[in-house]
């Protein structure tokens, strides 16, 4: 009896340690929102693709739970009354969301280091509700030539890791990808992102092959109602009557110079011509429809295939002043 209650407490006392561990591996976890970044100049998908890489590099830092609002920082600032993204307004938005961090910032245009043109510059912020203060920023400048999924997807994830001063999970490409995935709706990327992510080009459409067939079809039935207007000249009693009057020495009647008597074959074999050079016309436009039909049709089936695995490589680095992640997108 004693043995069987030494057991019982051991194994209570077992799932207690269990429930605690739990427990601080819950209180432990930090909690991370993302608001989307500021377009200071009107560049909102910029802004809004470097958001979702931001969050994309946040949902992999180890011991961060993403916050699943998907507000802008403008929109928070709106609700509760704030200016200026000041400590004081971070603090509410944090306060609002029960968010233990917050990482967001702007977007705006410079004046590119060339004078021709403009660079981006984005200007990021960590903040730490805990003690309410905005720990790091961080200044990323990069030209209008850069700001694609790829070099913001690279830019976004360095940046979070080098404000969290924390290392990323060892996710492997695979479990990287279906992760950003899976949280499409929380991260906010563009659909092109996303086709981009997993090799997905844009789909072609196959209406214009099809229209293009349409007009193939319109084209050689224009081309045989041109050969039967001419065979009904040659078919037409005036015209017959003039090849009787020529005699079987001349060909072509509309060649001979004279009417032959028959006041009708001028007229006639003006017709036969103009319908014999629109034939031509019509027949060779309605090939030459028909082949860019069936390249537009090539192009619409090739542009749905799928690649049977998307390839997202993400290797951590690490020096002494900057740590981050570097990310290479295969396909």
């Amino acid at each position: 009896m004693t043995k069987w209650c030494g057991g019982f407490s051991l194994l209570v006392a077992a799932l207690g340690c269990c429930q605690v561990a739990s427990a601080q591996d819950e209180q432990n976890e930090v909690t991370v929102a993302v608001p989307g970044l500021r377009a200071i100049d009107g560049d909102d998908g910029v802004a809004n693709e470097l958001t979702g890489w931001l969050r994309a590099g946040a949902s992999a830092v180890e011991g961060w739970q993403l916050h699943t609002a998907a507000v802008s920082l403008e929109q928070f600032m709106i609700v509760h009354g704030c200016e200026d993204a000041n400590e004081d307004c971070l603090s509410k938005i944090a306060e609002g969301i029960a968010a233990d961090r917050l990482i967001s910032g702007s977007v705006s245009r410079v004046l590119a280091e060339d004078g021709d043109g403009y660079d981006f510059e984005a200007e990021l912020f960590y903040f730490d509700a805990s003690t309410g203060e905005i720990e790091k920023t961080s200044t990323l400048r990069f030209p209008k030539s850069q700001s694609t999924p790829q070099e913001l997807a690279v830019m976004g994830q360095v940046e979070v890791q080098a404000l969290a001063d924390a290392p990323l999970d060892e996710l492997g490409k695979e479990q990287a990808l279906n992760l950003i995935l899976s949280r499409e709706a929380e991260l906010g990327l563009h659909q092109s992102t996303l086709d981009l992510l997993t090799g997905r080009p844009k789909e072609f459409p196959a209406w214009p092959a099809a229209v293009s067939y349409a007009g193939t079809l319109v084209f050689l039935g224009l081309s045989a109602w041109s050969w039967s207007t001419i065979r009904n000249v040659e078919k037409d009693p005036a015209f017959q009557r003039a090849r009787l009057l020529a005699g079987p020495d001349v060909n072509d009647v509309c060649a001979s110079g004279s009417n032959l008597g028959v006041e009708e074959l001028g007229s006639l074999c003006s017709k036969a011509d103009r319908h014999e050079t629109l034939q031509w016309v019509f027949l060779s436009m309605g090939l030459a429809s028909a082949g860019v039909g069936t390249w537009l049709l090539v192009k619409s089936a090739k542009s749905r295939k799928r690649p049977d695995r998307a390839r997202l490589h993400l290797t951590p680095i690490a020096g002494r002043r900057r740590g981050g992640v570097t990310a290479r997108l295969e396909f």
